[in-house]
């Protein structure tokens, strides 16, 4: 009998116990649903962070005013802050750095008919809103002569807008008392929508007002935290390496430090990658169960058909005729328990993508996977009752009863 034929019998065998057939893939059939809707979440996140993050970037990076510790908590550098000096220095002293955007900030007390709260308001200038990625939903940003004399208007999130004001109503024009001031709202910043801007709050924040009406007001004339981006065509990851060498030389024994978002890539993919690993395993002990299952339904299988195999052995029937028939059984089992769950883990899946906002699908690594482990499932667990089924003595195979 070749192949075909073995495969026909075995489907033929299965179709006659349905209802045991189902029972027995149902543990196979959740195994491999979850693996598959796992692994997918998994590499579908750190797909749309990777991509997100390479959107925020747009080559900038971040500088930072620290100082230098060491592990036991010992200053070995000072603090520094950034003049306005330090700025023009840079960009002298590195021709790479097309804009660099002060970032400064401070506590304020925001007030609309009774809504009253404390909340963080950041100072903004003309490249603000390119640098941290933000996008308006109505609006506009500040101009520069609005920045320069320090007006009183200020951009707002979608979300907190909707706190203070409530739904249906159209912010632009409203005063909102800031510090018992009034300011004018020209612009509202869209929703973070992205999967990394939900996890993280988004990059920027929810109150700007212009930069020099934060100086002015603080009395603040250095910053500690530079956002940097580099001319087309620079490198900024070495640019950024090149300004923190600058600073530290042209203030020995000062500590600075710089980062890009993708420097924390590593670190989330692996991250993800332990959380994927070990869901994945603990869903893959269904798999195991599924394939202790199939084991024993092959030897109840097995028993059921004594006589069968002594007749089939009679009229001519190898050892390995006989062991093929139960493993493309098993392998059957298998293979359709595995495509059925692949089939079921899309659920999850569209649901977590929708949830997620993440273009999440199941990709080839995945099937491949899952369906090489349900051949290794029915392979392992099915190989047992097949060799005791070609072992039988045909003789004493007939006499059962």
């Amino acid at each position: 009998m070749n192949l075909l034929e073995t495969f026909s019998v075995a489907l033929s065998a299965l179709w006659a116990n349905k209802l045991r057939s189902a029972l027995t893939m149902l543990g196979l059939i959740i195994g491999v649903g979850s693996v598959i809707a796992i692994i997918a979440i998994g590499r579908g996140t750190q797909q749309a962070v990777a991509a997100e993050l390479d959107a925020m970037n747009g080559g900038v990076f971040q500088l930072l005013a620290t100082g230098g510790w060491t592990p036991e908590g010992e200053r070995v550098a000072q603090q520094r802050s950034f003049r306005d000096e330090d700025i023009e220095l840079l960009k002298e002293a590195l021709p790479e750095i097309e804009v660099v955007d002060p970032q400064v900030g401070m506590g304020v007390q925001i007030k609309f008919h009774r809504e009253t709260g404390w909340d963080y308001v950041r100072g903004a200038g003309t490249d603000t809103a390119s640098l941290l990625n933000i996008q308006l939903s109505s609006g506009r940003w500040f101009t520069e002569e609005e920045i320069i004399r320090g007006d009183r208007v200020i951009v707002v999130s979608a979300n907190r807008l909707t706190y203070l004001l409530g739904e249906g109503v159209d912010p632009l024009g409203i005063e909102l008392m800031v510090n018992g001031y009034p300011f004018q709202v020209i612009g509202v910043i869209a929703p973070n929508t992205g999967m990394l801007s939900q996890l993280l709050g988004g990059e920027g924040g929810d109150f700007y007002i212009p930069r020099s009406y934060i100086t002015r007001a603080t009395g603040q004339n250095s910053y500690y935290h530079l956002t940097v981006r580099v001319r087309d065509g620079a490198d900024p990851v070495e640019v950024k390496d090149l300004a923190v060498k600058v600073m530290e030389r042209i203030y020995p024994g000062t500590g600075y430090e710089a980062y890009i978002w993708t420097d924390f890539m590593g670190d989330f993919n692996q991250v993800i990658s332990i959380v994927t690993g070990v869901m994945a395993a603990i869903a893959g002990i269904s798999l195991v169960v599924g394939g202790v299952g199939i084991m024993n339904i092959m030897m109840v299988s097995v028993t059921e058909r004594t006589r069968e195999i002594g007749l089939r052995k009679a009229i001519g029937a190898r050892r390995r005729d006989i062991l093929l028939q139960f493993m493309v059984e098993a392998l059957t089992l298998c293979l359709i328990g595995g495509a059925i769950g692949i089939l079921l883990a899309a659920g999850p899946v569209t649901v977590a993508a929708k949830y997620l906002d993440a273009p999440l699908s199941i990709d080839l690594y995945a099937v491949t996977l899952a369906l090489g482990f349900s051949a290794a499932v029915g392979v392992i667990f099915g190989v047992y009752p097949a060799v005791k089924a070609s072992r039988m003595d045909p003789i004493e195979a007939l006499r059962y009863e």
